[in-house]
């Protein structure tokens, strides 16, 4: 790390793990990431509030350019394997003062059952804990997202409570399970 690099910079590195790369999004991936939601518009809707809301190009551009670093509107990577986008993997709801964040990702159906979404979620928060002073990463999944509740166990997040209706869709609410993973949780982080 050079001694211009601030922990946003270091965020915004390019990340690899077992032969997946983690890129911040930018612009030119709108189109690509809207044709994989798109595509997998049916299964995704089942857990992703913002599938419907996705419902052109413009629509990712616009989530992409109101992305704004780690510490502010959020961070989120591409998640790319063979230099195909398959997903993302990302960081939201950050509250500074406290430093804690919330968690947030998804794969291609395609992709399931590879252990893609454990290495790529494993890799962004090993950069979150070596990279800055965050404290508290938090995990909401739906109770019948068994899969990204197999995942987030399994990365050693502790199950805290059901947050009941935390969740407007577009035509009901939607409970989810909230879990958490503490710095302290984890042994010292190596560099990536």
């Amino acid at each position: 790390m050079s001694s211009s690099e601030t922990p946003s910079d270091l965020m915004k590195r390019k990340l690899s793990v077992d032969g997946l790369t983690l890129r911040p999004l930018v612009a030119r991936d709108a189109g690509e990431l809207f044709l994989l939601c798109d595509q997998h518009r049916t299964v995704l809707r089942r857990t992703m509030t913002w599938v419907d809301k996705t419902m052109a190009i413009a629509d990712m551009s616009f989530y992409i350019a109101s992305l704004d670093g780690f510490w502010k509107t959020g961070l989120t990577y591409g998640i790319l394997e063979d230099e195909t986008l398959i997903g993302t993997v990302g960081f939201h709801e950050t509250v500074m003062r406290n430093r804690k964040t919330e968690i947030g990702y998804w794969l291609a159906p395609p992709y399931h059952g590879r252990g893609i979404a454990t290495r790529a979620i494993k890799c962004a928060i090993d950069a979150a804990f070596l990279y800055t002073d965050i404290n508290r990463i938090q995990a909401k999944i739906q109770p019948t997202n068994l899969a990204s509740l197999k995942v987030i166990k399994k990365l050693g997040f502790s199950y805290e409570g059901l947050e009941r209706e935390g969740v407007k869709t577009k035509d009901s609410y939607w409970d989810h399970k909230v879990f958490s993973l503490l710095r302290g949780d984890l042994g010292p982080s190596e560099p990536l």
